[in-house]
């Protein structure tokens, strides 16, 4: 299950910045006489009558007065308008404030050890998805005899720097991950990309290639060959395929890494870090 904390505290903000924009328009209007006004129609041609506050009596407005007609409609859709916002926040927080799905896995995570071994969780907690994952995600498949000399923080060894980078960005991040797994591709080719990913919340694979040397002659067309591979056999880019790129003088830029694995993943505030 998806935790939509974030998003409604996204929406939340956004409905505080249209609330106090609503407030500031009601403030241009404080020296424009209170009331109501009608809109009728005769003969094909709009009519527009104002009842001040407390009267009964409406004054019939000449469209000569067409600026008038035009404050006083605004106005009273500016006053709708926030009361509307003003409803929607208290209702967010109000949801927001009781909403947490997680307490669905704490709910089974909590249960004393003499009970938690007699029951089946109503759905699968998330050390349940990270170990079955592992378990059917292998890793350093690839043969390919190259020297792998930079350890990782999980204790690994990988062909690169930029590697290693990534690598530790996914441990420190609490995203789940293994080095070189195996891909088959529909012409029965086996291919390697450097990383296998996993999406926890959505129970979703991604694989990340990283491209550390576009300068060279070649190098850049067989990789784009290698992304039309992938998207043959459903690895699309940006959806479920990731893809980094640095040459000499433009080395790997960690940045760029925060802000991609934050676009795949929508938000990483569900990983520890």
């Amino acid at each position: 299950m998806i935790s939509y904390k974030d998003e409604l505290n996204k929406q939340l903000e956004e409905l505080r910045q249209l609330e106090k924009k609503a407030a500031n328009r009601e403030k241009t209007y404080k020296g424009l006489e209170k009331g109501s006004i009608r809109v009728s129609k005769s003969r094909g041609h709009f009519q527009y009558h104002f009842r001040k506050e407390g009267e009964e009596k409406e004054q019939y407005i000449s469209k000569i007065d067409i600026s008038r007609i035009r404050l006083l409609v605004q106005r009273e859709y500016d006053e709708k308008v926030h009361n509307l916002l003003k409803d929607m926040i208290n209702r967010l927080e109000k949801f927001n404030g009781k909403y947490d799905a997680d307490s669905i896995d704490d709910l089974y995570e909590n249960l004393r050890d003499g009970r938690r071994e007699f029951v089946t969780p109503i759905r699968p907690t998330r050390e349940m998805i990270i170990n079955n994952w592992y378990a059917t995600h292998k890793g350093n498949q690839n043969s390919y005899e190259r020297k792998y000399e930079f350890p990782t923080l999980r204790g690994e060894l990988v062909r690169s720097k930029s590697e290693k980078i990534l690598a530790d960005y996914f441990y420190n991040k609490g995203i789940p991950y293994v080095c070189e797994p195996e891909i088959r591709l529909k012409s029965g080719k086996r291919v390697y990309p450097d990383f296998g990913i996993l999406n926890v919340r959505l129970n979703k694979t991604m694989y990340w290639e990283h491209l550390g040397l576009i300068e060279q002659e070649g190098y850049a067309s067989r990789n784009f060959e290698k992304i039309l591979d992938y998207e043959e056999c459903g690895l699309i880019l940006g959806k479920n395929l990731i893809i980094t790129l640095e040459t000499q003088e433009r080395p790997l830029d960690v940045k760029v890494v925060d802000e991609k694995a934050r676009m795949a993943f929508c938000d990483l505030s569900f990983y520890h870090s």
